[in-house]
């Protein structure tokens, strides 16, 4: 009886723990293990179990904890002191997700719903690496002398951006590389902006480029392409240039601008095509939620948050952000 009662609290009460064969992966990858319960000290039944792929996504000075996707696993059954039970594990990870860094991380959160007890859990990080076309172009600004920024890998809203500094090659004359990126079947198509030190104040080249697929294949000939673009983006400043003396994009809380204004072709979404859409209206989901948590402290500032966020204020600011979130600029 005493340990029944004490299997209730979680002592003695049967674990659950998720191994998988692996824990970087790229997107598409299919993710494989085992899921393994062991029995504690009583008998106890299981009713379910579940595995949620969660996300933790910093944006603006936040983190969201985010659902992905539920793996409902397996239906009730009973565990006996001791027993060992082992089932696999497999799930094909979805296309449209961002790439794990500083602000983005992830994680499978297994729980195992005992009856009449405290249920059990585990937690197994993942890492979403960069797809294989994208890699070969973080390995030649790597070759080019380009570190990657604590603050790259962000998402503000849109699109996730790649920060960068030179430490050797253009040093001293460029002060920030940014770009967003979209991987498609034939290549990958870059947004790039440098932030250019000119007589004391940041000056903005951006310009859009596309590499092939046979481009991407040599690292040597990548990183002499993306030299010469460098070069002309600094050296030859054209009609082809797009150059600004200061920040562009609807301002938002958290967020000093963003990097999504359509150029050329146009640059909508993030890698794997849909990750802004997914991503971005579960964390407007979570910001409204928060903001309805707070209205009895502070009414009168989240009715002017949800006023200009749906409606907009004499700029029109809200409604360009959400035109931003869902769709794109029209310019």
């Amino acid at each position: 009886m005493f340990k029944e009662l004490m299997a209730r609290f979680g002592k003695g009460a049967a674990k659950v723990d998720l191994v998988l064969d692996r824990n970087q992966f790229q997107l598409g990858d299919v993710v494989e293990g085992k899921l393994t319960i062991r029995g504690g000290e009583v008998e106890q039944k299981v009713n379910k179990i579940d595995v949620r792929l969660m996300g933790v996504i910093r944006f603006g000075e936040s983190d969201h904890n985010l659902n992905v996707t539920s793996i409902p696993f397996y239906q009730s059954f009973t565990i006996h002191p001791g027993e060992y039970k082992e089932f696999p594990f497999q799930y094909q990870l979805p296309y449209d997700l961002l790439v794990s860094g500083n602000y983005v991380t992830y994680f499978f959160h297994t729980e195992l719903d005992i009856e009449g007890g405290v249920d059990q859990t585990d937690r197994d990080y993942i890492e979403i690496l960069p797809p294989q076309k994208l890699q070969q172009v973080l390995i030649a600004l790597d070759q080019l002398g380009f570190r990657e920024k604590h603050d790259s890998r962000k998402f503000d809203g849109h699109v996730q951006e790649f920060e960068f500094f030179p430490a050797g090659y253009l040093q001293g004359q460029v002060e920030e590389l940014e770009f967003v990126p979209v991987i498609l079947p034939d290549g990958v198509r870059l947004l790039l902006e440098l932030d250019l030190l000119s007589y004391g104040h940041e000056k903005e080249i951006k310009r859009e480029i596309y590499l092939s697929n046979d481009q991407l294949q040599s690292i040597p000939s990548l990183v002499n392409h993306l030299q010469a673009v460098l070069n002309e983006m600094v050296y030859h400043q054209n009609s082809n240039y797009i150059s600004y003396d200061h920040h562009y994009g609807h301002e938002y809380p958290g967020h000093e601008h963003h990097f999504h204004e359509k150029h050329g072709s146009g640059m909508a979404g993030a890698i794997g095509g849909f990750a802004a859409g997914v991503i971005g209206g579960m964390i407007l989901n979570e910001v409204l939620d928060d903001d309805d948590d707070d209205d009895d402290d502070d009414d009168d500032r989240n009715d002017g948050f949800l006023e200009d966020l749906f409606e907009g204020d004499d700029d029109d600011q809200g409604d360009g952000f959400l035109e931003d979130l869902f769709e794109g600029d029209d310019d």
